[in-house]
């Protein structure tokens, strides 16, 4: 079997894929509850109407944003246990097959 043969899975970037992604999703949570905090610094009503407005199609692509984010850690964690599993039931097979101490 050669190189291409295989399957290379990179146990540590899925790894930090996922706790990357559930950084993320805190912060786009916690954007929500500081958008409040800078109502009373716009000022003119046109202003701060403009600014709501803004604040609002924000919200809504940020709720997509972290709906996206969070399907995508859903998929790398099974992807992760998926590959996880995979890696021991081959593992108990060789081990099955070979003997514990890796065969002849």
């Amino acid at each position: 079997m050669g190189e291409q043969d295989r399957l290379l899975v990179d146990f540590t970037l899925l790894e930090s894929s996922k706790k990357n992604l559930k950084d993320i999703k805190k912060a786009l949570k916690d954007i929500e509850e500081h958008r409040d905090d800078i109502r009373d610094i716009w000022g003119h009503d046109s202003i701060a109407g403009k600014m709501q407005e803004f604040v609002n199609n924000w919200d809504n692509y940020r709720r997509e944003l972290l709906e996206n984010v969070e399907d995508l850690g859903k998929q790398v964690d099974t992807s992760l246990k998926s590959f996880e599993k995979l890696d021991l039931d081959l593992k108990n097979a060789t081990e099955k097959k070979n003997g514990k101490n890796g065969g002849s």
